[in-house]
């Protein structure tokens, strides 16, 4: 599945690898990597992961593009936010 890229996807790209976000610095590689037509084991090489990473971040960017590099939303109950007192507050800060 080949992947090309338009300028303004291409300057995203380049910008988000060198995020300090592991993830999604190694997804723009990818999907870097994969425009400039290397193979998934190449990738996969250079990248450091799995082909079968290269394989599921490719295919996400051809169906869905940027959006498809986004972190997807994660199973179970939502964490609880904290809801404190004022000097319940103070305390923790001191």
């Amino acid at each position: 599945m080949g992947i090309s890229l338009s300028e303004a996807e291409r300057v995203e790209l380049v910008r988000r690898a060198g995020w300090p976000d592991r993830r999604s610095a190694v997804r723009a590689q990818i999907v870097l990597a994969c425009a400039d037509g290397m193979s998934n084991a190449g990738v996969a090489r250079v990248a450091g992961v799995a082909v079968k990473t290269v394989a599921k971040w490719r295919r996400q960017f051809a169906v869905e593009r940027m959006a498809g590099l986004e972190d997807a939303a994660r199973i179970g109950r939502p964490k609880a936010d904290l809801v404190l007192e004022e000097a319940e507050r103070a305390q923790l800060v001191r």
